[in-house]
């Protein structure tokens, strides 16, 4: 399916089944018995706090900027992917909140950076400090899937806009209340940011801010109940652009949970796999963070899916294959990314079995199938935010394979090697470095970006990493 004006149709589809469905939301006690809030129905979502304590030894959230930075100092990568990992366990932890049938990790009750954009443009300061949530952050093509777009035609994005993958950015409590009470996704607020002749930046988040990029699959089950999802076969050498429709790597989900606990997979690679091939390959729907669509996501899916005739339904399910997640604990925020791996303990680069044993009890379920890569620093030695180098130091490579792997228009000349064009060559930090209102700078592969590089930033209004604001500006507020 082609579309010439994405922003007009999602808006028309968005206005039209605002009214189709009404979705009870319950406070229950979940399947798992990890949780009991009462079972009185609500219609509502309640953003949850990231959890206080979660029993994780030496784990605290948010962590001390100067115990960071002397992880930084030391390339602790223990105490680095310990804290992500942390993290990881606070996003996946359940509230005893429910939205149809689905129980909510507290990562999903947070409010949508749509939703805030809408609030910005109505002026509610503080409709971002005291939210409730009707329904779910709705789906949404992931940007870097149509950034090249934008950067030539901000008008009138020309593309094929389908996908089988999409996103539900989002912020937690501290960064929502942050980001209306700063009105800064109002284009005249950013304006105020202006330096002629200089760079300009918003006013920063607080140290308690989370903002997420939760990442989901969308198949439909064939005749026997079986999902097939494209999972990570490893980066490709050489380097190239390398998106999941060329992985030709898959799992089945079995969306009848008939499968045996903790079974070996073996991913097919064959394009015409024979029954037990597939058998060998399949694993449990619960292996994945999954949810129900409700009416509103399954009207977005059918204009907007890849094969563009799978009829999508309200019930059907989608599955979670990645995650970005930032927090402002530092300057520069901490970076760490999630994705589905057909092997917890081996998981394949950008992360590790080193990583993977180091995912603490508290991670428990579904989320336990998934690896990490963290980006805390952009290079070893980790360079000053201002006035470092590329000289003499290591790429740290941490990127999603879900949503950087198949990148394009990563044409930032590169200080640190040259030869570094591809997605599989990114880091989150130096990628998120370029954030700016005016979002005309390309993204970055790996190297030092120093946040006063006047040949970058000069007459920019710098968003304190955040590409979500960029993408979801009110050109008229």
């Amino acid at each position: 399916m082609k579309t010439t004006n994405y922003l007009k149709k999602a808006g028309f589809t968005a206005l039209a089944l605002s009214f189709c469905s009404l979705t009870i939301v319950s406070c229950k006690k979940d399947k798992d018995g990890e949780s009991e809030k009462g079972d009185k129905e609500i219609a509502e979502i309640k953003p949850q706090d990231f959890p206080s304590d979660l029993g994780i030894e030496g784990f605290n959230f948010p962590e001390d900027s100067t115990t960071i930075y002397t992880w930084l100092n030391k390339q602790d990568t223990v105490s680095i992917t310990k804290h992500a990992w942390g993290i990881w366990a606070g996003l996946t932890a359940k509230t005893g909140q429910m939205y149809g049938e689905d129980s909510l990790y507290v990562f999903e009750t947070w409010l949508g950076v749509k939703e805030l954009a809408d609030l910005s443009a109505a002026g509610k300061k503080d409709g971002g400090c005291t939210p409730i949530k009707k329904e779910r952050t709705q789906l949404n093509i992931p940007r870097q899937f149509i950034h090249a777009q934008f950067l030539k035609d901000k008008d009138s994005v020309k593309a094929e806009l389908t996908s089988d993958v999409f996103e539900t950015v989002s912020y937690n409590p501290q960064a929502a209340c942050h980001a209306t009470k700063n009105l800064i996704f109002n284009q005249s607020e950013l304006d105020k940011y202006k330096v002629k002749e200089g760079i300009g930046t918003i006013p920063g988040f607080p140290a308690d801010a989370i903002t997420t990029k939760p990442t989901y699959y969308a198949g439909k089950p064939d005749e026997n109940g079986l999902i097939r999802v494209p999972v990570w076969p490893g980066t490709p050498n050489p380097a190239k652009v390398f998106g999941y429709k060329m992985w030709n790597t898959y799992v089945y989900a079995d969306t009848k949970n008939r499968q045996p606990k903790n079974k070996v997979l073996v991913p097919v690679t064959s394009k015409t796999p024979t029954k037990e091939e597939i058998e060998k390959a399949t694993c449990n729907v619960s292996d994945f963070i999954n949810y129900k669509l409700d009416n509103k996501a399954a009207v977005y899916l059918n204009l907007h899916e890849d094969k563009g005739s799978t009829n999508f339904k309200a019930g059907d399910i989608v599955l979670l294959v990645a995650m970005h997640v930032g927090t402002k604990e530092i300057s520069n925020w901490t970076w760490q990314t999630y994705f589905w791996s057909s092997n917890q303990n081996a998981p394949l680069f950008p992360s590790s079995s080193f990583e993977a044993g180091l995912m603490p009890a508290q991670v428990k379920g579904a989320a336990k199938h998934y690896a990490v890569s963290s980006a805390y620093a952009m290079v070893w030695p980790n360079q000053p935010i201002n006035g470092g180098t590329n000289t003499n130091v290591k790429p740290i490579i941490a990127f999603n394979p879900y949503l950087e792997a198949g990148l394009t228009g990563v044409n930032l000349p590169n200080k640190l090697n040259p030869s570094y064009k591809y997605g599989v060559q990114t880091n989150c930090m130096a990628c998120h470095a370029v954030a700016t209102a005016q979002g005309n700078i390309s993204y970055t592969t790996d190297q030092y970006i120093s946040m006063d590089d006047k040949t970058l930033f000069t007459n920019q209004v710098q968003l304190d990493f955040a590409w979500s604001i960029q993408g979801n500006i009110n050109p008229k507020k």
